[in-house]
């Protein structure tokens, strides 16, 4: 979905990531049903936001995430550098904003299934972990959202995108959606897909962290001094 600009105050602050074990193994073993061409998802239970309250002071993006309580103890906010790297860091209700581009995540589900019987896929690993984005263009030319543009990391491990997945059997994938256009100040919505294990996604809300980077970029599981800016969404806070 293409939008006109919007307040992204308006954007669903919730994101759903808190899956009973049971839950996560029913919908594994579900790999026969369909919805449709979408990924089929469990349904989750709403976690209320948490970290820092009140106002923060402006971040400096030359100062290191630690001097500036950027980190998973503090849960502050904003653009700091780390091993070189120059992180814009939020929490999961937040909108990471990166020179290129606006993000924010509006929901997370996980499946054992993405397409449909006659057209769909399986994990490789345990399930398919479905991120639903809400993608802003900051610049003044349109850009595409490109697949591959987005890592997921969970504990010690990174996860790239399930590209083949997105391509063939997910409609609703945000590369796909409008080709991935999107113009000057306007809003693209969709999904990017990850194939998880279930041990991963046991601590994905106690360790998880969701990686973008600005538009004409793609994800790479080494992240260095040549990785640029690099947006990170805590989906633990």
């Amino acid at each position: 979905m293409v939008c006109r600009p919007t307040a992204w105050g308006s954007i669903v602050r919730g994101i759903t990531i808190a899956l009973a074990l049971l839950a996560l193994a029913a919908g594994i073993s579900a790999c026969g049903g369909t919805q449709g061409d979408a990924v089929s998802s469990v349904a989750t239970t709403p976690t209320a936001p948490t970290g820092p309250r009140g106002r923060q002071k402006p971040s400096d993006p030359n100062k290191s995430c630690d001097a500036q309580g950027i980190n998973r103890t503090q849960l502050l906010e904003g653009a700091c550098t780390e091993g070189g790297v120059q992180y814009v860091v939020g929490n999961h209700a937040s909108v990471v904003r990166l020179r290129t581009l606006a993000v924010a995540i509006v929901g997370i589900s996980v499946s054992g299934v993405a397409g449909t019987s006659e057209n769909g896929a399986t994990p490789t690993r345990e399930a398919f972990l479905r991120v639903q984005l809400q993608v802003q263009n900051r610049d003044k030319v349109p850009r595409r959202f490109d697949f591959g543009q987005t890592m997921i990391g969970i504990g010690p491990s990174n996860y790239l995108e399930s590209i083949e997945v997105e391509r063939r059997v997910h409609p609703e994938s945000i590369a796909k959606v409008n080709g991935g256009l999107v113009g000057p100040g306007e809003t693209l919505r969709g999904d990017v897909i990850f194939d998880i294990t279930e041990a991963d996604y046991q601590i994905i809300q106690r360790d998880g962290r969701f990686f973008i980077w600005n538009f004409g970029e793609r994800a790479s599981l080494t992240i260095s001094r040549r990785t640029g800016q690099l947006g990170q969404i805590r989906l633990y806070a």
